[in-house]
């Protein structure tokens, strides 16, 4: 792992409105998401980067789920 992904730090955004509150997310990333009054809530502010989160965000049915790294402030792109 490099100086840089060391230093890296992720937010989850999780769109109320579009959210379904499935718990897709929480299932596979339990460390990171929550349900909350049936919508999905990170669980945490910030956190280093995380596979388990790239797998509940491509989980999400309704796409409700964005990365964006801390530093840059960039949404961070799945593909």
């Amino acid at each position: 792992m490099s100086g840089q992904e060391k230093q890296a730090r992720w937010r989850i955004e999780a769109d109320a409105q579009a959210c379904m509150g499935t718990g897709i997310c929480a299932g596979v990333a339990p460390h990171r998401f929550q349900v909350v009054d049936g919508r999905s809530t990170p669980s945490t502010e910030e956190f280093p980067p995380d596979d388990a989160v790239w797998d509940a965000v491509e989980s999400c049915p309704m796409e409700a789920l964005r990365v964006r790294d801390t530093v840059s402030g960039e949404v961070l792109d799945l593909s």
